[in-house]
């Protein structure tokens, strides 16, 4: 019986055929664009809505004010104004204003709690029972609940509910991942990755806009949950567990999982093959050897998590300080998820070439830059101009900073070996979303010096700048699928100004070899 390596199948079968393609569309929609949605609910549902004044009082402190001041309420008894009725949200409908607005930014904090419990704990579950069924309940899950939300007349159970969320989308995201990127062939992968983060920018415009035209915050929820029903039954009838899941598990439904692939790609495999796999990579290989196994891989973790870190606080904290520029949040938030898209695919055609270390070494740069501008203009109301290009500057420091957070996606998939691919992710979101924790308090932060934010940002970005430093490029490069194999990749940590590239190295598609 012919033996095949499982990379020259995929070469063979196609590294982005119908099959692929199904599971990238699966994923960016259940995954990525319900991450958009659920990310920023809280804050875009938040938007202090237009209110007047129902007393002699307000009319006079107001006189002279050529805008709506929300501080200004606070300054005033209840009953000298009221909302004028024109948008109901999570202000309006449980007064979350003056001494109750901490609980906007709690909302968010218990929601970015929920993730990094669900990310480690689910992510070391997925790496002993499979992706495919986690993956499933956890969209069902996240749809269950986030609709749910929208019939709660408390604001306490509301955000006990979005924890409950959190743990779902962490979860989500460690099982869901690493099936596309263990189904995708390496030559593809920058393309799965770059389709599929899009799919988050998408999520935010889709939110800013549905928010904006639709008046009830219950009636904005129930739209954003509907597809992850949908999505859950596509994806628990369609797509198989991973090969690479099941060949590590020495179990024979691995050669089944390709006669799909084939079958969905107008591919044929001989009538009867098996598949190699090395005694390494079954054994039962666990997520704290990442820190144990030798001084590079354990370096090599501990700067991905610190990177993973700084990307969250970086584009959580810009995306949640948006209202400290000028115009229309709605439309700010909408401009920096477009700008993310068109930085995404932007990257299609630089990732590959220039390699995945180095764009961002680049990103982390463009990023300091964009925030260290922002920390020396003035910041006074008075300075229209200076507001307007800060406000330029924030976009485009938002937009390298959701670039990156997409790009480590991909990058720490393609470090981490396939025996703890989930865990080592996990450990990765479990850290961001860490720093995720801290990120809705910027606006309070803000309102006492906004100078601050941008100063802590930036040297941030100066020491993962130097973390990703040590890390080995990745690109055109087989996925490692032991940890010794990780370790190997040592040799790969060249100099960007090093010519002796591994970049220059691609895989043919070529039939695969008998054994």
């Amino acid at each position: 019986m012919a033996v095949y390596d499982i990379e020259e199948l995929y070469s063979y079968l196609g590294v982005f055929g119908n099959f692929q393609m199904f599971v990238v569309v699966m994923y960016t929609i259940g995954e990525r664009v319900t991450a958009g949605l659920l990310d920023f609910q809280v804050h875009i549902l938040s938007v202090v809505p237009p209110w007047r004044c129902i007393s002699d009082r307000c009319l006079e402190l107001t006189s002279n004010m050529t805008y709506q001041n929300k501080s200004i309420l606070c300054k005033m008894d209840r009953d000298e104004w009221d909302w004028d009725g024109s948008r109901d949200n999570l202000i309006t409908q449980f007064e979350l204003i003056c001494s109750e607005t901490y609980k906007i930014s709690l909302g968010s904090t218990l929601f970015f709690a929920g993730y990094p419990i669900g990310s480690l704990f689910i992510g070391l579950i997925a790496d002993y029972v499979g992706r495919k069924w986690l993956a499933t309940g956890f969209l069902l899950l996240t749809g269950i609940f986030n609709c749910s939300s929208a019939f709660l007349s408390d604001y306490n159970s509301f955000i006990a509910i979005r924890s409950i969320e959190g743990f779902c989308i962490g979860g989500l995201t460690v099982t869901f991942y690493p099936l596309v990127i263990e189904y995708v062939g390496a030559e593809a992968r920058n393309l799965a990755n770059v389709v599929a983060q899009c799919g988050y920018g998408l999520g935010m415009t889709f939110l800013c806009f549905t928010a904006s035209y639709i008046d009830s915050w219950r009636a904005v929820i129930i739209a954003t949950s509907a597809h992850l029903f949908l999505v859950s039954v596509l994806v628990g009838t369609n797509i198989p567990e991973s090969p690479r899941f099941l060949m590590k598990n020495k179990d024979k439904d691995a050669t089944q999982v390709m006669r799909i692939i084939a079958s969905w790609n107008k591919m044929s495999l001989p009538d009867e093959f098996d598949m190699s796999v090395s005694e390494e990579e079954t054994g039962k290989e666990r997520a704290w050897s990442l820190l144990t196994y030798s001084r590079y891989t354990c370096s090599a973790t501990l700067a991905q998590m610190f990177i993973w870190f700084t990307a969250a606080l970086y584009f959580f904290a810009l995306s949640f300080n948006m209202n400290d520029v000028m115009g229309n949040p709605y439309i700010n938030l909408a401009a920096t998820g477009i700008m993310e898209i068109l930085i995404n695919i932007l990257s299609y055609f630089i990732i590959d070439r220039v390699g995945r270390r180095n764009c961002l070494l680049a990103s982390f740069v463009a990023c300091g830059i964009s925030v260290l501008v922002c920390r020396l203009l003035p910041h006074s109301p008075l300075h229209y101009s200076h507001l307007s290009f800060k406000t330029v500057m924030v976009i485009i420091g938002r937009a390298f900073g959701g670039f990156i957070y997409s790009l480590v996606y991909l990058y720490s998939a393609e470090i981490f070996p396939t025996t703890v691919r989930s865990s080592g992710l996990g450990v990765c979101v479990c850290a961001a979303q860490i720093s995720s924790l801290i990120a809705p308090f910027v606006i309070v932060i803000n309102e006492n010096n906004a100078n601050v934010v941008y100063s802590v940002l930036f040297f941030f970005c100066i020491f993962a700048f130097m973390a990703a430093w040590i890390l080995p490029e990745t690109a055109n490069v087989t996925l490692p699928r032991t940890i010794a194999e990780m370790d190997a990749a040592k040799d790969r940590t060249y100099s960007i100004f090093t010519e002796n590239s591994p970049l220059i190295h691609h895989e043919q598609s070529s039939p695969p070899a008998t054994y």
